[in-house]
């Protein structure tokens, strides 16, 4: 504890510190703002101290509900900016540490959890304020984005006055009450985790325990909070975030998330390798996947199983997280996947199956793995559509009219065979010209429109006049029939594909004319 005399000193250097604030005029380190520009106003949470968390807010402005964070990175703060000075310069803001599996999505969207903070931003993950001292930040919306002709918008973006803050330097004795208050509490719902305690903690890398808690939520079955987690290791050593990682893997088996941390990071050992192939293994048979009794995980959840058949894949087959050949190791793990596939298509759930089709299909000269594949291709769900699609990577001619076969079967829960409608392509890819004819078929009878659609345009793609038919006579009909709502699509679809023959912003009745000009071409060809 701080002696009386030096907290005293304290009070009275912050009290002589605000006033100073309050006399400092943003106004006086840039231009004001235009004011055709909108404006809102922020503050900087007090005190602030060097070496723990420093938040923004929005006190009042034009757009609110800013929700941080935006994508399971740390550092992105979407489309804001926040710009600091110190003494008079403007600093650089750190580099954003992306982690190895950062969400896709719109770039000003946010994929905040429900209940996380809003209208903040963690400045203190965007620079490095570790200099008592006197800083300002400004706040920028971007709000402009790009036409389409590449220029960019010339509407105006709204931002912050200048604000004025002093950072204070922290005493061992409170930077270490500030990390055991944090540790003793942490929030139980997955919007504070992701929007609030694990980009507060990673004030406090390098120490050993904001380490450990963020390996911890690698293992959160949000994948924001999971992705937080892992995007805030990059801000630690390598060699102990590894070291971290396997200890992790050994005692409590793989997540999701780690999977894809593992095999993002090279450094392993060959030692580590194989114990975290060893400890990997008892997870593939679903009784070990941790499940809380009596419950099941939904079909779409990750579990223990999905996780530890993912982290195997990465490590022997995917090209970009594969790490070192071992042949005899590989071997060995391929033995166990086969072992454990008949109780993994029997008790796990449809995402480990899912998992273990895309294992299965890249073990190319297994007759095994085929005879699963198809088995597994017989079902009635995503795992099915998953196990047709990777029939293909390796095919064979007798499995053609099977898996083609599939796109003319009716039953599906889906009317419109929305997971049906990604083979036609892939069987082209595989097949080439011997899957046209069964293409053809597919568009004169599957009882799915979207198998239709996809098939017409593999079709169009290898000059067969029924493709460009079918086109044709979708967006010739009448404007309110059925297919009214993905009209525009074909249309976008029929542009983007012959440039040569089209402008970039042909109109419907353009495009209608070039396909009845190349269905006639193609009819006289005959």
């Amino acid at each position: 504890m701080l002696g009386r005399d030096v907290q005293q000193t304290q009070v009275v250097m912050l009290a002589f510190s605000f006033a100073l604030l309050a006399l400092l005029s943003p106004q006086s380190q840039v231009p004001a703002q235009p004011p055709d520009i909108p404006s809102f106003t922020i503050s900087v949470d007090q005190p602030v101290y060097s070496g723990q968390p420093i938040w923004v807010r929005v006190v009042d402005g034009p757009r609110a509900n800013i929700r941080y964070p935006f994508h399971a990175v740390v550092g992105d703060i979407g489309c804001n900016r926040l710009e600091v000075t110190f003494n008079g310069v403007l600093l650089k803001p750190l580099p954003i540490q992306r982690g190895p599996t950062t969400m896709i999505g719109p770039a000003c969207g946010s994929s905040a959890p429900q209940g996380s903070p809003s209208d903040r931003l963690p400045l203190h993950i965007l620079y490095q304020l570790t200099s008592p001292g006197i800083y300002s930040v400004r706040w920028t919306i971007g709000l402009s984005f790009p036409s389409r002709d590449g220029t960019a918008s010339a509407k105006p973006e709204p931002h912050s006055d200048w604000v004025t803050f002093q950072v204070v330097e922290t005493t061992p004795e409170q930077h270490e009450a500030w990390i055991k208050n944090l540790l003793a509490d942490p929030p139980s719902d997955d919007g504070h985790l992701a929007g609030d305690f694990l980009p507060s903690l990673l004030a406090a890398a390098p120490d050993p325990r904001a380490l450990s808690t963020f390996v911890k939520y690698l293992y959160s079955d949000n994948p924001m909070v999971s992705g937080m987690a892992a995007s805030a290791l990059e801000e630690f050593p390598q060699s102990q975030v590894l070291s971290a990682v396997a200890t992790a893997l050994e005692k409590q088996g793989p997540s999701e998330q780690l999977a894809y941390f593992a095999t993002y990071h090279k450094g392993w050992t060959n030692e580590d390798q194989v114990k975290i192939v060893h400890a990997t293994i008892p997870y593939l048979q679903p009784g070990n996947s941790a499940v809380p009794s009596g419950k099941q995980p939904p079909p779409y959840a990750p579990t223990r199983t999905s996780a530890a058949i993912k982290l195997l894949r990465f490590i022997f087959y995917v090209p970009n997280h594969a790490w070192p050949g071992n042949p005899e190791l590989q071997s060995y793990v391929d033995t166990q996947v086969l072992q454990a596939a008949p109780n993994i298509m029997a008790k796990a759930n449809m995402n480990a199956v899912q998992e273990l089709a895309e294992y299965l299909g890249s073990m190319s000269s297994s007759p095994r793995a085929h005879e699963l594949l198809l088995q597994i291709a017989e079902r009635s769900d995503n795992a099915a559509t998953q196990a047709r699609i990777c029939l293909t990577w390796h095919p064979q001619s007798e499995d053609l009219s099977h898996l083609a076969a599939v796109l003319i079967a009716p039953g599906d829960a889906d009317s419109l065979g929305t997971d049906r409608s990604s083979l036609p392509y892939s069987l082209v890819k595989a097949y080439g010209d011997n899957a046209l004819p069964y293409l053809e078929r597919a568009v004169a009878s599957s009882p799915y429109v979207w198998v239709r659609v996809a098939s017409a345009q593999q079709l169009v793609l290898h000059n067969r006049p029924i493709g460009f038919q079918f086109l044709l006579d979708q967006l010739v009909q009448d404007p309110w029939s059925a297919n009214r709502a993905y009209k525009p699509q074909l249309i976008r679809w029929v542009r983007d594909n012959f440039r040569t023959n089209l402008p970039p912003d042909a109109s419907d009745d353009l495009v209608t004319s070039f396909l009845r000009s190349r269905v006639a071409e193609l009819s006289q060809q005959k």
